[in-house]
């Protein structure tokens, strides 16, 4: 027999009990319930009749006042740790009055490892007696007077509470990292605690910084598109407002859910179409799609808007320019993975922006930055590349047609965000990239237009890249476009 069954057992027999002896079993007393109980159900505040003391349960029976017909002698029993007892109804009665707005507050922390406090002091001396997950909930019991918090020479704002843990542990919490909830006002709190049906490794998603595992594909292979190597990408929990935002190049969701539960293998965000999979420590899973929920792709970065169902998707865009060619699904099937990445991505993103950056000013520096039409090809323009990542092509003609499209304006950056396969080394001295400022047709930013380059007597020569089959990496020029020759231009 589980604990459970034993529990559910020894309760039965319990209220059995109480049942059989009915009114000659006298009242122990009144009890205070700290902690709203649905069984009852029983608000936080709650005056109530206490029958029954099992300490080998630890669990008090308790009648249910306010009921009327079938329900009036309804009993439920509650944890030790939920209810305070008294002796008498009156001083019950004192208890909520001294609490005041107190009985119905709790606070929600909104990161992980908060500790509770024997004293509401952080010295160091003062042992700690709890750690919260981010997400859990405690029971405010009072505001009381406390050492000040601060973080160097900046005192922090907040204020020491008094709490209790849906372990029965109370403490001292300083209130700068928790949000105070009013279940008169919000409803009953949603509990990320150890009682809940839910594996541990729920705190997984709660506790760790989630990326696309796209992004560590990148780290991989050591090549890193800027593009959607983006910190705007990813899965972001907000415990708090019970929310979760799922950012990527073919997606953008926001879930807000109720609660969260767990099926097979699962944990299913209440009340929207997201569940979640934990695959390992460092691996989950997310999948959003349902009957009634069907994710569209979007352009990266687009912002989102709430559904009935609890998911905000956006609106279709057609375009292909959401996938990361060479890289596992970003979202478009409704579902994606993510990673608990191996290096810090900030430092990534600095290294490559670092890397595009010396091998743009090595360009300018040996083969020059301006650049005109031959006399054989007068239709080519002017093109002017700079150092801090720009260029401009102008006065293009019927010649740079095949290259350009002709709505793209003159204006835009440059990037070496490609890799030259090595087979093409003695054919090209490299790549680099434009992407014009000017919208096609108002629809989207352009993409962009990738180059392999070299130096000859005649000037700089240019060939269109091939379409990239696997990310960033350039295998050959483009057989449907023949080389082009700038000459330098007059200075």
């Amino acid at each position: 027999m589980t604990r459970r069954h034993l529990r559910l057992a020894t309760a039965s027999f319990g209220l059995a009990v109480f049942l059989i002896l009915g009114s000659c079993t006298s009242r122990l007393g009144w009890g205070l319930v700290l902690w709203s109980a649905p069984e009852g159900p029983l608000p936080a505040g709650s005056i109530v009749p206490v029958y029954i003391k099992s300490n080998i349960q630890k669990v008090y029976v308790v009648g249910v006042p306010g009921l009327k017909g079938k329900d009036r002698n309804k009993k439920v029993e509650l944890p030790f740790w939920q209810v305070e007892l008294y002796s008498t109804r009156g001083k019950a009665a004192a208890r909520v009055k001294a609490m005041g707005e107190n009985v119905s507050l709790y606070m929600i922390a909104a990161k992980d490892g908060l500790p509770l406090r024997e004293k509401p002091s952080n010295g160091t001396g003062v042992k700690r007696v709890y750690r919260l997950r981010q997400g859990q909930s405690v029971k405010v019991l009072q505001k009381v007077e406390g050492e000040a918090v601060s973080t160097g020479s900046q005192v922090l704002p907040g204020a020491w509470y008094e709490v209790l843990t849906d372990d029965g542990t109370k403490g001292y919490i300083y209130s700068f990292a928790l949000r105070l909830y009013d279940e008169a006002k919000e409803g009953p709190p949603v509990l990320a605690s150890a009682k809940q049906a839910l594996s541990g490794r729920v705190d997984l998603i709660f506790s760790r910084s989630w990326r696309p595992e796209f992004f560590q594909e990148m780290l991989d292979d050591s090549r890193i598109d800027l593009d959607y190597f983006n910190l705007r990408f990813g899965v972001f929990v907000d415990a708090i407002r019970r929310q979760v935002r799922i950012e990527l190049p073919a997606a953008s969701q926001v879930f807000n859910y109720s609660g969260v539960s767990e099926a097979g293998g699962l944990y299913v965000f209440e009340g929207t179409p997201l569940k979640i999979k934990i695959e390992s420590d460092t691996r989950m899973t997310c999948y959003w799609t349902g009957e009634d929920a069907v994710p569209a792709a979007v352009t990266p970065g687009q912002a989102a808007s709430p559904v009935d169902e609890g998911a905000a998707q956006q609106p279709a865009d057609d375009s292909a320019s959401a996938a990361v060619e060479g890289y596992s699904t970003t979202g478009s099937s409704g579902s994606a993975s993510f990673a608990v990445l191996t290096s810090e991505p900030r430092e990534a993103i600095r290294l490559e922006a670092l890397r595009r950056q010396k091998l743009l000013s090595a360009f300018v520096d040996s083969v020059g930055g301006s650049w005109a039409s031959t006399k054989d090809a007068p239709g080519l323009g002017l093109l002017a590349l700079t150092k801090n990542g720009r260029f401009s092509w102008s006065g293009r003609g019927e010649a740079a047609v095949a290259l350009v499209p002709p709505d793209s304006g003159e204006n835009g950056e440059i990037a070496f965000r490609l890799f030259l396969d090595p087979a093409l080394a003695a054919s090209w001295s490299g790549s680099f990239s434009l992407r014009f400022d000017q919208l096609e047709s108002g629809k989207r930013p352009n993409k962009w237009l990738d180059f392999l380059y070299r130096r000859s007597p005649a000037g700089l020569v240019l060939a269109p890249a091939a379409p990239l089959p696997e990310s960033l990496i350039v295998q050959d020029a483009d057989p449907r476009s023949e080389p082009i020759v700038f000459e330098p231009a007059a200075q």
